[in-house]
């Protein structure tokens, strides 16, 4: 009876040690997902970001020949380089973090059908993201913390990214210093002319040394020295480590955007003497028709309300506007100007300030162009790339009809379907045989929708890809030297040509492969492991020996559409 019941008793205590590794994983789960929800919100930082700091690339871009801006615009340069190198070098890590097996960019990418209806969603398996071998093989050679080539790599970039930063911040500075003290020794104004911007990076300094803090031993939560990427990132679930290195992109986008605001701040508080201003043309619409009032209205570039020119000259085509053809207003001078022919039309003369301090006239020249157009009857529609449309690709497009406003605009042709894009349209070409394509564009215009001819488009398939083996952080092409196990291993894919601006992916299924002079042997698959004759002759071959894949079958990838027969060029490869 006592061994019955000592029994029965290991049989429930194993049944609460499984309810309770059950419970655990739950909980692992839910935070694996949690992780993935975090890693989605620095992604949506890092878009808003980016976004903000090309608005200011543009700005000091633009403004490159003013002379406040010269030298912000050498320097700026140099941010980008850093940040971008940076960031896409940690990008190239997340990407090999999530690439499948079949050379898909995203293998965690699910399709979800909605229970009791017929709704299928795409979600990312945050909750299958628990393995660490995949980035403990790229960055470590061991668990002694001894690193790979690509973890020498991120660990130098890591602690040079400051560095490179701080280098730029600091030579913006000494450059504004060196033109004020030459434009003393040129002029005389000894520093009486207030043309030094006074920039201070102090705050993004700190958040440089906060957010990219490096000690070469890190303390862990149980008192233990570790070497630093040892401590962030060894055996870590594969989600944890990608939210580490986005947050970590978020921390280069951060200091990169801090440093222009505080650059562009800098620029624009620097005084509001008139020779700092240039001429601007603001108008409530793109092009004017022969039938409207002309608003445009000329801005002082600071766009100062409380600053207005005195008086103003200007002349259209040669022809001075009387003073009931324009009004001045805070900081503008507006147009009231109708004009019956179409054409364009050369805005000259110039706007005078009195100088408060000297009671001196100064003045600045005016020079701008005017379109003046009939009310349309086509729309205006062109393939971004390459002005054809690509089969099986979402062909970015930009379609637009002049005096209609974007948002109203609808395309639709019998062969192919619109999407709409952050910067325009794609178009993506549905039928497999159609050698071109007509396409419709509907609009409102004067408040009625109206129909416009796109034109016709010629439709092609997307250039052949370039042959090349993907894996352990590299990518052979054609020519290139390669060992047996990345051979062996590596995934068969193809490299979209480098002038060829389209996003989509190659996936192969099967090859032709030559090692020296044994027969070809074909695979099915991606890789030539899957041959086990192939692996063979791969691993008999000597160092020097040529290996030549062809006959590469292969299909393009470009959103949730998947076209067969992409071309893919065959290549040889040098086994080291």
């Amino acid at each position: 009876m006592a061994g019955k019941l000592d029994t029965r008793q290991k049989m429930i205590n194993m049944m609460y040690l499984v309810f309770i590794a059950m419970l655990a994983l739950n909980i692992g789960k839910e935070v694996l997902a949690t992780l993935g929800v975090l890693n989605n919100d620095l992604e949506s930082s890092i878009t808003e970001l980016e976004a903000s700091s090309t608005a200011i690339y543009n700005n000091i871009e633009s403004n490159s020949d003013s002379p406040d801006y010269k030298i912000a615009a050498t320097n700026v340069i140099d941010i980008k380089k850093a940040s971008d190198e940076f960031f896409d070098f940690i990008q190239s890590i997340k990407d090999s973090l999530i690439v499948g097996e079949e050379g898909e960019t995203n293998k965690y990418l699910k399709e979800v059908t909605v229970k009791g209806t017929d709704s299928v969603f795409t979600v990312t398996a945050y909750q299958e993201m628990d393995k660490s071998l995949v980035l403990d093989d790229i960055l470590f050679k061991d668990s002694e913390g001894a690193l790979n080539p690509i973890g020498q790599e991120f660990l130098n970039n890591y602690k040079n990214f400051p560095n490179k930063m701080n280098q730029v911040l600091d030579n913006l500075v000494f450059m504004e210093e060196e033109a004020k003290i030459a434009k003393t020794q040129l002029d005389g104004t000894k520093d009486e002319d207030g043309v030094i911007i006074n920039y201070d990076f102090d705050s993004t300094k700190s958040d440089l040394q906060n957010r990219f803090s490096y000690s070469e031993q890190v303390i862990n939560s149980e008192g233990t020295s570790q070497d630093f990427l040892i401590y962030n990132f060894y055996q870590f679930p594969v989600i944890a480590s990608l939210a580490k290195l986005t947050k970590m992109q978020s921390d280069i986008r951060y200091i990169e955007n801090k440093a222009l605001n505080q650059i562009l701040a800098s620029i624009s508080g620097k005084g509001t003497s008139l020779d700092t201003f240039q001429t601007l043309l603001e108008a409530s619409k793109p092009v004017y028709y022969t039938t409207d009032m002309v608003d445009a209205a000329l801005v002082l570039g600071k766009k100062d309300a409380a600053f207005s020119p005195d008086t103003a000259d200007l002349f259209l085509n040669g022809t001075k506007l009387r003073e009931n053809e324009y009004i001045i207003e805070k900081g503008k001078v507006v147009l009231q100007k109708r004009i019956g022919s179409p054409g364009t039309y050369d805005l000259t003369g110039t706007l005078s300030k009195k100088n408060p301090n000297t009671g001196e006239i100064q003045s600045i020249s005016v020079s701008h162009k005017l379109v003046i157009i009939r009310e349309p009857n086509s729309a205006v529609v062109s393939a971004d790339n390459m002005k054809v449309f690509y089969r099986g690709l979402r062909n970015p497009t930009s379609i637009s009809i002049p005096g209609v406003a974007a948002n109203t605009i609808v395309p639709t042709s019998s062969n192919a379907k619109f999407t709409k894009t952050k910067n325009g349209w794609a178009a993506q070409p549905t039928n497999a045989k159609a050698k071109e394509m007509r396409v419709s564009v509907s609009g409102i215009l004067n408040g009625k929708r109206k129909n416009f001819d796109g034109g016709t488009f010629r439709i092609l398939p997307p250039p052949p890809g370039k042959g090349s083996v993907s894996g352990m952080g590299k990518v052979i092409e054609t020519g290139g030297s390669i060992s047996k196990t990345l051979l062996t291993n590596g995934i068969i894919t193809g490299t979209k040509p480098k002038d060829f601006f389209y996003d989509y992916s190659i996936i192969v299924t099967g090859f032709d492969i030559k090692v020296g002079n044994s027969p070809a042997k074909t695979v099915n698959g991606n890789k030539a492991s899957r041959n086990a004759k192939a692996a063979l002759d791969i691993k008999s071959a000597g160092k020097g020996t040529a290996v030549v894949i062809s006959n590469i079958k292969a299909s393009s990838k470009d959103g949730d559409t998947v076209t067969p027969n992409y071309e893919v060029e065959s290549f040889f490869l040098i086994i080291n």
